[in-house]
């Protein structure tokens, strides 16, 4: 975790600001189950208000040297993209059962419409949040963003994959850079090694992951060797397999939270706002994985009711990792003035559960 304190450098003493989360489950316990009932009670009419208090209170508890951030959206904004994303998946629903065929001209749409939503997402994420009363904004373009989620990751399937790092640090350029505060823009930069250096680790880890799968099978499938093969498992042996399954799963989920936590340390840790506030990132992959492994269980053994705990406590954890290394008491930034931004793009962006975070 990072601790607010100075620290000095070449371009005088600088401040060091970590994010802190004052939220609580127990209080955010009340506005889920609030929001879950009237979303069912009004069919679903009530979600763009439950998604608005929601992210405004994850907004408003979420604190940086003091002063904590804000969300704007407006609920009705949200709910008029949400109907149109649910008038477009019907329509897919319907034409696909009709015509078959139809589902490749479905599939071309959405792949030519995919950074816009992209970018309309993104863009109306960060219009609607501020911080001291100064926006945040996304400059990024489409072309931009079909280059990136899909002209890259073609041609890295033409290199069998080995040049991915690339793409993802190209991703994260795309996010980081495209962000602005106040009209300032952030920057981050790395070398293309530092990403290739994670991915070869989690390979190691996945190699790693295949001999203990692979033990863990040849263990199981003893006694059917020992008996011959119309032998019968026994319910040892099933039980086995089921924890063989559920180990290598988890291994699997932890080396994927390991290269995003390394990859997001990269792209943060090495952000610049306006040139001279730097930004610093410690996220751990062995306490996230624990967070995220230990949420999801308990979430799963309270039929959801942990849901609210578990996201509090995941929040808290990644604000603590991030911090703000200030050149200044940022009273130099103020609002630009932004155009407003509808929300159809983030609701079927969401809709399609696309990926557009670091």
């Amino acid at each position: 975790m990072l601790r607010t304190g100075t620290t000095a450098g070449g371009g005088g003493t600088k401040a060091l600001h970590t994010l802190e989360f004052r939220g609580t489950g127990s209080e955010f316990f009340r506005i889920w189950i609030v929001n879950l009932a009237l979303t069912i009670a009004t069919l679903g009419i009530y979600s763009a208000w439950a998604k608005v208090r929601t992210t405004r209170y994850f907004r408003g508890n979420t604190f940086l040297a003091g002063h904590p951030f804000d969300y704007h959206a407006s609920p009705i904004r949200i709910l008029i993209g949400r109907f149109i994303a649910v008038l477009v998946l019907l329509g897919y629903g319907v034409t696909e059962r009709i015509s078959p065929t139809v589902v490749v001209l479905w599939a071309t749409l959405f792949l030519f419409i995919t950074p816009w939503l992209l970018v309309s997402s993104l863009r109306f994420s960060a219009r609607n949040t501020s911080y001291r009363n100064v926006r945040l904004n996304f400059v990024g373009t489409i072309s931009g963003a079909a280059r990136v989620y899909i002209l890259l990751p073609v041609l890295s399937l033409l290199t069998l994959f080995t040049t991915w790092p690339l793409v993802h640090r190209a991703r994260d350029y795309y996010y980081v850079n495209n962000h602005t505060f106040g009209g300032k823009p952030f920057r981050t930069q790395f070398s293309g090694w530092s990403i290739y250096a994670i991915y070869l680790t989690a390979l190691g880890l996945l190699l790693g992951v295949g001999i203990v799968a692979g033990a863990m099978i040849t263990l199981m499938t003893f006694p059917v060797v020992r008996f011959g093969p119309g032998s019968q498992p026994t319910a040892e042996a099933i039980a086995f397999l089921i924890c063989a399954y559920l180990t290598v799963f988890f291994l699997l989920a932890a080396v994927r939270i390991f290269v995003h936590a390394m990859a997001t340390n990269l792209a943060i840790g090495n952000a610049v706002l306006d040139g001279h506030h730097e930004l610093r990132s410690n996220l751990g992959a062995m306490p996230l994985a624990w967070i995220i492994a230990t949420n999801t269980i308990l979430t799963f053994l309270t039929l959801g009711l942990f849901y609210p705990w578990a996201r509090v406590r995941l929040v808290r954890y990644q604000a603590s990792c991030v911090a703000l290394l200030a050149a200044s008491d940022l009273d130099e930034f103020t609002s630009e003035v932004i155009a407003t931004q509808g929300a159809i793009g983030e609701e079927i962006a969401t809709f399609f559960d696309l990926g557009i975070s670091l």
